[in-house]
């Protein structure tokens, strides 16, 4: 039976990426003041430049996980199609969209007797969710089920990893991720937090580093340390707005694992409104994420 893989605007996925997997997603709100945004993978309505120097000229901009209502339209598209749906959500500890998506499932079943809907909770966000998705999507592809995708995914959704910086610590606190205190002295001495997703899907500082090029230093060397089988899959490298950080995570990385291959992308706006311009995040399938908290 065909089945369709959705996930959401945490994903971060490109056009380019969605299309050539086959991937479809639910779109995220967010909103600053009076104006409200849908939380478009391609930039719809604010380009991420625009976005991104908002941010830095002080607006504030505040998310919205995924509408029921966005669910029910998206979900009942690809069930009228006679497809079952493998739905792929940002973390649990992140967003309570896989909540409303689980209720929402049982509540078409009814409606598409013998449909199936499978959601699964990423316990992360960005390319870490997006290349589960992808991985499903090869799955697929080599004629795996429904059941055989969404079972591969859950067993193995803890070795999708992350290890991320950010250049302000003043979106963290603004999010309720760091205190006041913190943040203005993390500030001050130059202090950035290396940030991994943890078993419960929250995002977690594992250390600090003084200096903007040791914390992007540091993304490489801890990927390289936790990574598997570099050369056969692509590390994607995301940033809010800041390329050429991104670049010498990259560079990094590759000096580090001659031949590893790299993606970078612009990250969107749902992760982006949280960590802030200059962010930078690397995210590469690797070792069980117990081993890296143990790690570090």
């Amino acid at each position: 039976m065909a089945f369709s893989i959705i996930t959401d605007s945490t994903s971060d996925l490109s056009k380019d990426l969605r299309e050539k997997f086959g991937i479809d997603y639910c779109k995220m709100e967010f909103s600053e003041g009076e104006k409200h945004y849908l939380a478009s993978l391609d930039w719809d309505d604010i380009s991420s430049k625009e976005f991104y120097d908002s941010m830095r000229q002080g607006k504030r901009y505040k998310t919205v996980q995924v509408p029921v209502k966005t669910f029910d339209e998206k979900f009942r598209e690809h069930l009228e199609k006679g497809n079952d749906i493998l739905y792929i959500a940002c973390s649990s500890g992140l967003s309570g969209s896989i909540n409303t998506a689980k209720v929402l499932s049982e509540e078409l079943r009814s409606s598409y007797p013998g449909r199936k809907i499978v959601c699964i909770d990423s316990l992360i966000s960005g390319l870490g969710q997006g290349s589960m998705a992808i991985k499903a999507a090869e799955m697929q592809a080599e004629g795996k089920t429904l059941e055989e995708t969404a079972a591969w995914i859950e067993e193995h959704k803890l070795f999708f990893n992350q290890y991320g910086t950010v250049e302000s610590l003043d979106y963290l606190k603004a999010a309720g991720r760091v205190t006041a205190s913190s943040a203005f002295f993390g500030n001050l001495f130059a202090v950035k937090p290396i940030l991994i997703s943890d078993l419960e899907g929250h995002n977690l500082a594992v250390k600090k580093v003084k200096g903007r090029k040791s914390s992007l230093d540091e993304l490489a060397i801890m990927s390289a340390k936790y990574i598997e089988n570099p050369l056969d899959q692509t590390v994607y490298i995301g940033h809010a707005d800041d390329e050429a950080a991104a670049n010498a995570v990259a560079d990094k990385l590759k000096e580090l694992i001659p031949g590893v291959k790299t993606g970078l992308y612009v990250i969107g706006p749902i992760v982006g409104a949280s960590v802030g311009p200059g962010t930078v995040i690397a995210f590469y399938y690797g070792k069980n994420k117990k081993e890296q908290l143990d790690g570090n």
